[in-house]
């Protein structure tokens, strides 16, 4: 409705009574849905419908639903919405002038007179309109509501409200929404449910009750649900990305599903509403943390020996060495080779280490620069890496040169990443008559690596039947080539390998000649390198290049020999007790190459060149032979092979006696000097502290068991394991508590067991000296007494400085007796010699026209110099402090200093 100017001040009064009537309107039109609305929040809110059993409550909100609806629609179509005009009528109706209707007239004669009338009027009006106050409804309200519903029902609900507090909502929405299929029984269905982890983590199976939220489960893990039910439930699974599962009807009339949690999901199982529901909390699977502990370095026989850790949460499953090419083929940048590391125990440990020796020597990369990397797997696949070494793989060293290069070609073919072009077509196939040269290989198709392992091949086998004396060896070759000439692929040209590896192999490691051959081979190799100043660890690879052939040699040289005929020993130390002659016994030559091997790592080039030459003239003159007349088999001197005395000039038998008896005394000397050199670095002495029997005794004859006695021409037993012998316990002397001689040892403490030394080399002393007079009883040896002199003398130094606590000084003198009895034990082999040469009518110390022995039993290792242990271990002690000294170094002329000490000269 519109107003004259000044009257718009009445709109707000007429709006607010319209206002009035539209609420009066809505109250009659839905005054039951607001009473039913009121009741049923209020009975929620206080809890009442949970109170209801669950079929009471999934029948009472339906019909109240349903009443609530029809109320509703009653009162849409009852109702009707008051308009402005209603509204200004029941606003004016107070007031007799009724000011609102009457604003709207006009004059019917406007005139000069009338106009002043009709404006006194409508000022009347608009005073009229000030007065006029906003209708009031209550009887009506009074009537509709006579028990002020509307004010206690609004109350009751928010009192309620309050009371439930932040369980409010969820009361309104079970009271909305209740079970329903509580009306066909779904309300007693029942839902086990069960999560098993991964195998890998180790874990128990978790069993769920109902409702259990976030439970925490490792990734991958499988939720297995179970119910019984009228029909198939649904499973739902809500998380990164919803997923969804079936139920299968299993034997028993079951229903059942099983899904897999990869993430933070909630699973509810759905029938007739939800009736279980759970949700779950991946646990994070760390990726396994791996590393080297000690860096690779070369291990025996050319293996790659390192250390490492590994740890994961749930368990390592695998460790592998990843291995790449530092400077890789162009066709393959990523190549990469993969090597079993063994773990230690079984797989699945959280936390292991281990130092392992791998042999890498057959891999297509030895001998390249590659970059190394521990690989650790966990039992979901995830891989953890170390940090990448550079290193060297170490590469099988051919000695032979048709080894070397059948090696050669082998690693070229199988370096070779490329394939096989593609086979192109055939043309000749469909032509009649035509030579089909295509079918019969795709060398052409080759990539290069395999047509240059072909040509070096062809090479190889170039009129091999001229220089080739093994025909196995050049029909491998052959078919080797003619296998990478046929193959169509990569693959089937790799098939080579093995072929040539044992070609390789049996080219190097053959008969007893070409063990000899390769021991030459080694040796000048070995030699050249310490002439030539060649690296440290070149040294060390052509050492352990030589101790391999030497070994090697040795065991073809008897099986050779047993070959021939020679029996075979009945233990490894007796058959290589036989080698050379009697005197060179497996510890002996087990120590020549010890003492080898620690003047090349010290340095001593001239020493270890010329040790080096003495080893490997003794096993070329290495003889095994069978014992019987007139032929030295095993045991000593005057004893026949089968243990029964021979029959040999009293002379000689006395003469072997003595040298059989020295020998122990020397044995006994070094097992001593060894003890000793132990207690001086801290270290528990090894030997058995034993002495020898006295002169004479029982065990004075047998007593070399497991030393094996002194071989014709020999005597000393060089090198062999002191205390080996079967010399029973010092007989003379008890321990002596507080003996300054230091550790006690078996027979006595050191000073005591030197000083019983002393006594028997006294007693072996006198007897050689009333042998040389013609007493009885004598050994028949003519010993130098100066020699024996020096002898005792040194040994009483030896036991002073025992007694007072210098081991320094007392080893000292114990390897002057020592060499000083060696003396004496080679100037009695050699009358021994002279006395055998002329019972055989032989020239007495012969020589060959290369100053060797021409004696029938070989070289015995008597005339090869090996430097003592004690002055190898003190040459050893202060190189590795040289080298520690150069590594903490900080001053730069320090440094160097040092560096020119340490460089090999």
């Amino acid at each position: 409705m519109a107003y004259d100017g000044g009257l718009t001040q009445i709109a707000a009064k007429v709006a607010a009574t319209q206002r009035r009537l539209t609420l009066l309107a809505l109250g009659r039109a839905f005054w039951p849905v607001f009473v039913l609305l009121m009741l049923f929040l209020a009975a929620a809110l206080s809890g009442g419908f949970d109170r209801l059993d669950k079929i009471s409550a999934a029948l009472i909100t339906p019909v109240l639903l349903i009443a609530g609806a029809l109320a509703t629609w009653r009162g849409l179509q009852s109702y009707e919405r008051p308009d402005e005009s209603e509204a200004a009528r029941l606003l004016e109706a107070p007031s007799e002038l009724r000011p609102l209707t009457s604003l709207k007239d006009r004059p019917a004669h406007p005139s000069a007179a009338a106009s002043g009338l009709w404006q006194a009027h409508r000022a009347r009006l608009l005073a009229e309109l000030q007065n006029l106050r906003l209708p009031r409804f209550g009887a009506a309200w009074k009537a509709l509501d006579p028990y002020m519903l509307r004010a206690v029902l609004p109350a009751a609900v928010i009192v309620f409200a309050v009371l439930a507090g932040g369980d409010g909502p969820g009361r309104v929405l079970r009271a909305l929404f209740p079970d329903y299929g509580a009306l066909v029984g779904a309300d007693k269905m029942i839902v086990e449910a069960w999560v098993t982890p991964p195998e890998h983590t180790g874990r128990p199976p978790i069993f769920l009750k109902p409702g259990s939220e976030d439970v925490r489960v490792p990734k991958g893990s499988e939720v297995t649900l179970r119910t019984e039910a009228a029909s198939a439930p649904r499973l739902v699974m809500k998380g990164a990305r919803d997923k969804g599962a079936k139920f299968t009807a299993t034997p028993d009339d079951a229903w059942e599903a099983k899904a897999t949690i990869t993430g933070d999901t909630r699973i509810s199982v759905r029938w007739w509403g939800e009736r279980a529901s759970y949700s779950f909390n991946v646990l994070p699977d760390a990726i396994p943390d791996i590393e080297f502990v000690g860096l690779p370095a070369p291990g025996a026989q050319d293996r790659v020996k390192f250390a490492w850790k590994a740890q994961d949460d749930y368990g390592i499953a695998s460790i592998d060495l990843a291995i790449r090419l530092r400077e890789p083929h162009p066709a393959a940048p990523d190549a990469e080779e993969r090597v079993p590391v063994p773990m230690p125990g079984a797989a699945g440990a959280k936390e292991a280490n281990a130092t392992v020796e791998l042999d890498l020597t057959r891999h297509p990369w030895a001998g390249l620069a590659v970059d190394l990397q521990l690989v650790a797997l966990d039992g979901e696949g995830q891989e953890g890496r170390s940090e990448s070494v550079s290193y060297i793989l170490p590469e099988k060293l051919f000695l032979d040169p048709l080894a070397r290069a059948t090696q050669e070609a082998r690693v070229t073919v199988l370096r070779e990443p490329r394939d096989y072009a593609p086979e192109g077509k055939n043309d000749l196939a469909l032509r009649d008559g035509s030579i089909n040269t295509a079918a019969t290989g795709r060398l052409g198709a080759a990539p290069e690596g395999i047509r240059q392992g072909v040509l070096m091949l062809e090479s190889i086998t170039y009129k091999g039947e001229q220089f080739i004396d093994d025909l196995a060896i050049f029909m491998g070759l052959q078919m080797a080539e003619s296998t990478l000439v046929a193959a169509g692929s990569k693959a089937e040209a790799d098939a080579v390998d093995p072929l040539l590896w044992a070609i390789a192999l049996k080219l190097e490691y053959g008969s007893a000649a070409d063990a000899a051959r390769r021991l030459e081979a080694a040796r000048a190799a070995l030699e050249r390198a310490l002439r030539d100043g060649a690296p440290e660890e070149e040294i060390r690879r052509l050492m352990e290049a030589f101790r391999d052939a030497a070994n090697e040699y040795m065991a073809a040289k008897m099986a050779e020999a047993i070959a021939n005929g020679l029996d075979a020993p009945e233990s490894t130390e007796d058959s290589q007790a036989q080698a050379g002659g009697e005197g060179l016994g497996g510890q002996d030559f087990e120590d020549m190459l010890n003492a080898l091997q620690d003047l090349t790592e010290t340095g001593a080039s001239d020493q270890a060149r010329q040790l080096l030459s003495d080893i490997t003239n003794m096993l070329e003159n290495l003889e095994f032979q069978q014992g019987g007349e007139g032929q030295q088999g095993q045991g000593m001197p005057g004893e026949q092979a089968d243990g029964g005395e021979s029959e040999l000039p009293p002379e000689e038998q006395e003469l072997t006696d003595a040298m059989r008896r020295l020998s122990e005394l020397l044995r006994e000397q070094r097992q001593l000097n060894d003890d000793t050199l132990a207690q001086q670095r801290g270290e528990q002495p090894s030997g058995q502290g034993g002495t020898p029997p006295p002169f004479g005794s029982p065990g004075g004859e047998g007593a070399d068991e497991g030393g094996g006695g002194q071989q014709e021409g020999s005597g000393i037993g060089r090198g062999e394991q002191p205390g080996e012998s079967g010399a029973g316990a010092g007989q003379e002397g008890e321990p002596q508590d507080g003996d300054q001689g230091g550790g006690q040892q078996g027979g006595g403490t050191l000073a005591e067991r030197q000083a019983e030394l002393g006594r028997l080399v006294e007693e072996f002393a006198r007897r050689s000296g009333e042998a040389a007079g013609g007493g009885e009883g004598g050994t028949g040896a003519q010993v130098d007494p100066g020699a024996m002199s020096a002898i005792r003398d040194a040994q009483r130094r030896a036991e002073q400085a025992l007694e007072n606590g210098n081991e320094g000084r007392a080893i000292l003198e114990q390897e002057r007796a020592t060499q000083l009895m060696s003396e004496v034990a080679r100037d009695m082999a050699g009358a021994l010699d002279s006395l055998q040469a002329e019972r055989r009518g032989e020239q007495a110390g012969g020589e060959d026209p290369m100053g060797r022995s021409l004696m029938g039993a070989g070289n015995d290792g008597k005339g090869v110099n090996i430097p003592d242990e004690s002055e190898r271990q003190r040459a050893k002690d202060i190189l590795d402090e040289l080298r520690r000294r150069y590594n903490e170094a900080e001053d730069e002329e320090e440094r160097e200093y040092l560096r020119r000490l340490l460089d090999r000269f």
